[in-house]
């Protein structure tokens, strides 16, 4: 922002506790027991998408691609990776979708990150640096959405904490869980710690 101007954003920050997530497959490039080489698995992920694409613009849907973390994918981590796929696309039926908690862990700065992926982004996730609600780690709130009205993103912000009240040794906590209480006092403070940081960035709502 600049001086004490206010900018004006319409992004909706939606509390969600996602009741039907899927469960992620990591489906690795091999080829006749061999691995690709990366430019091959590129040219192809390229390929896919810009033959899809058509097709979701005509059904009025947009195909948002999200950088996983090196843990979960060897395709895309970061959002400088996802920029470049989404530009050689270039389609916009592709676009992306940002999530803090991947950023928090491959991008060296996620306020530079959403300003770099700009007008490209279809949708954000607000998660912790610990996959949990906003507000429980240390992610600063205010600054990620200061980026985000600079990048001029006026769509929906959505939470998709993993839970992770149970911390027994060899239990996976990488996979999401349905909510086994009532989790909208827990949402409803997440969301508040949004529209804060929002309102800290000088930020309209």
């Amino acid at each position: 922002m600049c001086g004490s101007s206010r900018t004006r954003i319409s992004a909706r920050a939606s509390a969600s506790a996602s009741p039907s997530s899927p469960e992620r497959h990591v489906i690795p490039s091999i080829s006749f027991g061999r691995r690709l080489q990366p430019a091959t698995r590129a040219a192809r992920t390229i390929e896919g998408l810009a033959a899809a694409a058509p097709h979701a613009r005509a059904q009025g849907v947009t195909l948002a691609v999200e950088a996983l973390n090196r843990f979960e994918t060897d395709i895309l981590s970061t959002t400088r990776q996802a920029v470049e796929l989404v530009d050689a696309v270039n389609d916009k039926g592709v676009q992306l979708m940002l999530d803090t908690f991947h950023m928090n862990m491959e991008d060296r700065s996620i306020p530079d990150a959403i300003r770099l992926a700009g007008s490209r982004i279809a949708h954000f996730q607000a998660n912790e640096n610990h996959r949990g609600h906003p507000g429980t780690g240390h992610l600063d709130w205010t600054a990620i959405m200061r980026a985000l009205a600079q990048a001029e993103y006026r769509g929906p912000i959505s939470l998709e904490p993993f839970r992770r009240a149970d911390d027994r040794i060899a239990l996976p906590i990488a996979h999401w869980r349905a909510p086994r209480e009532d989790e909208s006092a827990k949402l409803r403070a997440g969301l508040g710690v949004i529209r804060n940081a929002l309102a800290l960035a000088e930020v309209d709502q």
